[in-house]
């Protein structure tokens, strides 16, 4: 289609209202947006920028500038753009259909009903308005009225945040901080680096437009508390104080009084290093619990005996006897060593001595695993201590879980909040047996628990390094122990080895990203008789780029479902692999969970999505905002998981976030069958680059000193 440039004021730049006519394209983290509108005369044009707010159907000011892409022709960079109420029938619709138990037939109704004059009646008596619907329930009505306010303010927040370039969060910010959003953004407005995608620079453009002194303490300490807490998502527990003081003066543009900085409310300087108060307490409390267990006798007099048959190895054998020997006890090691054997074995030693056995993962489908090899019930951990993040867990300190010993795998993923957790729900008298592979990418969140608790020495350590027959006949657990000691893996399988690993060398970004798509779409399913959504993962370090994350996801679903019907608001398609991206305890869907969308219905404002176990979850429309396509996830996504055919992209333009650690978990998620997309020299930088274990914690100091 040739869009023509519309009439504007002047040959730089457009301002006045628009329609908007579909979205092209939409940004998952930042709220950009590619977008089609149609101005009042009739004309269509693209418009690029901050856009994501606005939806199909939708009218707004937009204001912008013209830019000739080489490719696409004229659009416009908008430089504001405040939604307007609809003005046509068509447009009244589309919006009113948003609210929640409205949907189409009833926006219809409604304008059926009130006329011309729909929008200004509502905003008069919306109660009203929606309780004269027939059919309308009085509890769907005082829905469909708060959806009602919630949109208005979050309308106004718009105008509130456009000149300042955030008004793609007013959602956000509305549902974070509710009818004080406006209060908060004009008392306050460093609070809003409590948002994701609010940084430090966004919020100070705010307060300084709002006469904050640009020398201020408060100030210098708003940043001091957004780069701890920068710091903290970044996996360390504090700061050096000389570092943040580096930091921060990148942000104030001068160099701040350290004094000011660590005189934050909220931060505690210890040793030269910065803590937000609540995480130094977590990491001092988690160290002297696990001191306290160290130096408990073993509360289970029950001493295996060796087997008489070779079923275990003496590294093995030593795993099971550090579980009953001690009250905390540790195993590690790589793929094919055996720990499922050992935790098998262990299991087994319990019951046969009547004690009471747990298994938990930090992830349903680690636990999910767990419980496969063990025959016996595994939960989340979360699950477990019946936790829900922001309420207090069922078990806790003064009310532990009663079970004499428990087994948790995939210990490598737990941070030091979920550290805290795990043993605030234990009993000193249970013996804890840690499983995990201290070589994979540390835990997302702060702080290195596994890692640390290895380092302390201060509770037994089991290293299985034996590599057994079975395993080793297969490439990918050569690769990737080949990978963990620093060399780029072999490609030619050894004798007697299955070629279940491969690299397929593609140097231009487009070459790439059409040959994981040939892969997925012709190969997994003609050569191996795989599904190609459900059976198959695509990884890669970063989402921006040409093949990152987003664009992978976009050519997937091109070429993998490329005539499902359109649904959740035109977001997904019937079909989709999908993930779960934050913890809906309400849904059952947890954060990391794969699921596929198999129905939809936007007259009820519902959709059903199928997990990966199987099960049928129904969302609303209200509660989908947390779904993303998942043809291609982050390898942090996939940690806990199993899958049988990886694809793994290690591309020239990820070499930035290419480590040892993200290629050696991203090759160990593979069951049968693992491919390495792109170039050989990214590949072998990003092996030589061991930067897993980079992070500020103090706990393996503390648990030192303690012993």
């Amino acid at each position: 289609m040739t869009v023509n440039q519309p009439l504007f004021e002047n040959e730089n730049g457009f301002e006045g209202p628009v329609e908007v006519s579909r979205v092209i394209f939409t940004a998952e983290d930042d709220g950009f947006a590619v977008i089609e509108v149609r101005d009042d005369s009739g004309e269509e044009f693209i418009v690029t920028g901050t856009v994501a707010h606005l939806k199909p159907g939708e009218r707004a000011r937009l204001a912008g500038e013209w830019q000739q892409h080489e490719r696409f022709g004229p659009q416009l960079k908008a430089i504001t753009a405040l939604p307007l109420d609809p003005g046509d029938r068509s447009g009244q619709i589309a919006y009113l259909a948003t609210l929640r138990h409205i949907g189409p037939i009833r926006a219809e109704a409604l304008c059926d009903l009130y006329g011309a004059e729909v929008m200004e009646k509502i905003s008069a008596d919306p109660s009203g308005v929606f309780g004269s619907l027939p059919k309308l329930g009085p509890r769907q009505a005082e829905a469909a009225t708060e959806s009602w306010y919630a949109t208005r303010a979050v309308r106004d927040l718009h105008v509130e945040l456009a000149p300042h370039g955030l008004a793609h969060l007013a959602g956000k910010i509305h549902a974070r901080f509710g009818d004080q959003a406006m209060k908060t953004i004009r008392e306050d407005p460093y609070r809003l680096t409590e948002i994701d995608g609010v940084g430090f620079v966004r919020a100070d453009k705010i307060a300084l437009a709002a006469d904050v002194p640009p020398e201020s303490d408060r100030r210098a300490q708003a940043a001091a508390h957004f780069l701890i807490g920068e710091a903290e998502r970044r996996g360390h527990t504090h700061l050096p104080v000389d570092e943040l003081s580096r930091n921060a003066n990148k942000l104030l543009g001068y160099p701040p009084d350290p004094g000011v900085l660590a005189s934050a409310p909220g931060l505690t300087l210890e040793d030269e290093g910065l803590y937000r108060d609540r995480t130094l307490n977590r990491e001092i409390w988690v160290a002297g619990d696990i001191r306290d267990r160290a130096l408990t006798e073993p509360s289970s007099e029950h001493r295996p005996d060796h087997p008489d048959d070779e079923s275990l190895t003496n590294e093995q054998w030593q795993a099971v006897l550090g579980a009953f020997d001690a009250q905390v006890s540790v195993v590690t090691g790589g793929p094919g060593v055996g720990k499922t054997v050992c935790t098998r074995a262990i299991v087994s030693e319990a019951r046969s001595a009547n004690l009471r056995v747990g298994l938990c993962a930090p992830t349903g489908r680690a636990a999910r695993r767990l419980s496969e090899a063990t025959g016996a019930e595994a939960h989340t951990i979360h699950r477990m201590l019946e936790w829900r993040p922001g309420a207090e867990a069922t078990f806790k300190p003064g009310h532990p879980l009663p079970i004499d010993i428990l087994i948790v795998d995939e210990a490598s993923m737990i941070n030091l909040h979920m550290a805290e957790m795990l043993l605030g729900g234990l009993g000193l008298g249970t013996h804890i047996v840690l499983v995990g592979d201290a070589d994979q990418l540390p835990p997302v969140g702060a702080g290195k628990p596994f890692a640390d608790l290895i380092e302390s020495g201060v509770v037994p350590v089991t290293r299985l390094t034996h590599i057994f027959r079975q395993a080793a006949r297969s490439m990918i657990t050569t690769a990737a122990h080949e990978v963990n000691q620093g060399r780029p893996p072999h490609l030619t399988p050894a004798e007697d080895q299955v070629q279940d690993f491969f690299f397929v060398e593609r140097v231009t970004p487009e070459r790439c990203r059409d040959a994981v798509a040939d892969m997925v779409g012709e190969r997994v399913s003609a050569g191996l008789g795989l599904d190609p959504i459900r059976d198959v993962q695509v990884l890669a370090p970063i989402y921006r780029g040409e093949v990152g994350i987003d664009a992978l996801n976009r050519q997937l679903q091109k070429r993998l479902n490329p005539d499902g019907k359109k649904a959740l608001t035109d977001r997904f398609r019937i079909g989709d692999r999908l993930i779960q991206t934050r913890n809906a305890y309400e849904l059952g869907l947890m954060n990391g969970t794969i699921c596929f969308l198999v129905e939809d219905d936007p007259d009820e404002e519902m959709a059903v999505v199928q997990t990966d176990v199987g099960q049928e979850v129904v969302v609303p429309y209200s509660e989908s905002s947390d779904l993303r396509l998942a043809y291609a996830v982050s390898v942090h996504k996939a940690q806990g998981s199993e899958i049988p055919v990886v694809l793994f992209v290690c591309h020239r333009s990820h070499s930035g976030m290419l480590t040892r650690p993200l290629i050696y978990t991203a090759i160990t998620r593979a069951k049968s069958m693992c491919v390495l997309v792109g170039d050989r020299p990214a590949l072998e930088m990003g092996v030589k680059r061991d930067e897993g274990g980079g992070r500020y914690s103090s706990l393996a100091a503390r648990l030192r000193a303690g012993i």
